[in-house]
């Protein structure tokens, strides 16, 4: 429901690892254009060519890499919120455990205060309503 940062993280490994790719190819791809010796305008097209194409990959890459560390970011981002989420629920469910033993002390007092109780508009009802404030029940 929340996510898994693990999964994240892996697929930012799966990106980081592309980009690296991606950076070998236009690597190879600009050692081959500069092996090509030739002199003519259709070489020197050729070579301008090249020089966007490579920073063309090479902007991918960035891209890559960027969009990988988004990923890491956002990781560990849920990795936190996950860490507070469990911490509330811990506290929560202290809280309610404690109230649920309290609870089941204050209906025992009660019971001890009031024992049989008025008739509805008897006058004994602001006794025990004096009672129960004193115990904080009220």
């Amino acid at each position: 429901m929340y996510g898994d940062p693990a999964a994240l993280d892996a697929l930012a490994d799966e990106l980081c690892g592309r980009a690296r790719q991606v950076r070998t190819a236009a690597d190879e791809h600009r050692r081959e254009g500069h092996r090509a010796r030739w002199l003519s305008e259709a070489a020197a097209a050729y070579r301008r060519q090249l020089a966007d194409d490579c920073a063309a990959v090479d902007a991918s890459a960035d891209g890559l890499d960027a969009a990988a560390e988004l990923l890491r970011r956002h990781a560990d981002e849920l990795r936190d919120r996950l860490v507070a989420i469990a911490r509330a629920e811990r506290e929560v469910r202290a809280w309610l455990a404690e109230r649920a033993t309290r609870g089941g002390e204050l209906v025992e007092d009660v019971g001890s205060v009031l024992g049989e109780l008025p008739e509805a508009g008897a006058d004994a009802w602001r006794q025990a309503a004096g009672r129960l404030s004193r115990l904080g029940l009220w």
